[in-house]
């Protein structure tokens, strides 16, 4: 029996590891494109420089990507004979592309070269610790009656707070009172950790939320359609190897940002003719406005 077992499991792997393509070499001859050979790293890189949905085209059908590829580069070579890439509107609008694909070029060349250090790391999270702290809370909420009765809202979130705060147990008072399904399902949490910069919470709650210390009951928060109540579980500073590369990336796009400020600055532009401009712009709204 066990020996039967064996031989079936060998021959599954032998199945599984005959399903298994092996990775083609880079250098393998994959196609002749109008006669001229292409390897798979040239297709690799020419779909890698491609808009997402050519790259999606080549995904779902290669081989009939491949042979538009071919087609489109005969009309090129066509196009070029007859001189078609320089006239005009096809001149300036390969001059434009060009521009933009060497600036991305240039954008991410400069990312790159952003310099960020562990030690500028850690001065910046020492000087930002308030951006860092987290607090974790559970919530009740009591929305407006339906003949839109808020002050008798306002006086039951009002008792719920006295309750709380008199020692009620928080959950308890979660499962009586609350009308938010999804906390509630889960016992009056929220469901994440709240900063500072915790854009899903709405910012009135928010900041409730930061200024509490463990074990306080906020006061009703009106927001919208009803009142909450917060009380915090939890709060404190993350500790910096949770937020290290948090603090990296925001680096990196202050220093680019600066970069990319300091490149703007060298440029220029003088305006010689204000009513050339002017006349565009109101083309541009009588368009719009459908004159």
């Amino acid at each position: 029996m066990i020996r039967n077992s064996l031989v079936i499991l060998g021959l599954s792997a032998v199945l599984l590891a005959a399903d298994e393509k092996p990775e083609t070499a880079p250098d393998a001859i994959v196609a002749v494109v109008n006669g001229r050979k292409m390897t798979a790293d040239e297709v690799k890189k020419m779909v890698a420089g491609i808009p997402a949905q050519a790259q999606t085209a080549f995904q779902n059908d290669p081989k009939q990507f491949m042979k538009d590829y071919a087609w489109y580069m005969n009309l090129q070579s066509s196009a070029e004979k007859g001189s078609l890439h320089e006239q005009s509107p096809y001149k300036e609008i390969l001059a434009f592309n060009r521009m933009v694909t060497l600036v991305q070029a240039e954008f991410s060349d400069g990312y790159l070269k952003v310099e960020v250090t562990p030690e500028q790391q850690k001065k910046y999270y020492g000087e930002h610790a308030d951006k860092y702290r987290e607090a974790k809370a559970k919530l009740i909420y009591l929305p407006f009656s339906a003949d839109g009765g808020e002050v008798e809202t306002k006086a039951k979130a009002e008792n719920v707070v006295q309750q709380a705060r008199g020692g009620v147990d928080f959950v308890k008072l979660v499962k009586e009172y609350s009308q938010d399904s999804a906390s509630a399902a889960q016992n009056g949490d929220i469901g994440l950790g709240i900063r500072s910069t915790t854009t899903q919470v709405p910012e009135v709650i928010r900041n409730v939320i930061l200024t509490l210390k463990p074990g306080q009951v906020s006061e009703p928060l009106r927001h919208q359609n009803g009142y909450y109540v917060i009380r915090v579980e939890s709060a404190g500073v993350l500790p910096y190897d949770k937020v290290k590369d948090e603090i990296y990336k925001e680096l990196k796009d202050v220093g680019f940002n600066q970069w990319k400020e300091k490149t703007k600055a060298q440029s220029s532009v003088q305006f010689e003719n204000e009513a050339f401009f002017q006349s565009i712009k109101q083309q541009a709204q009588q368009k719009t406005n459908g004159q």
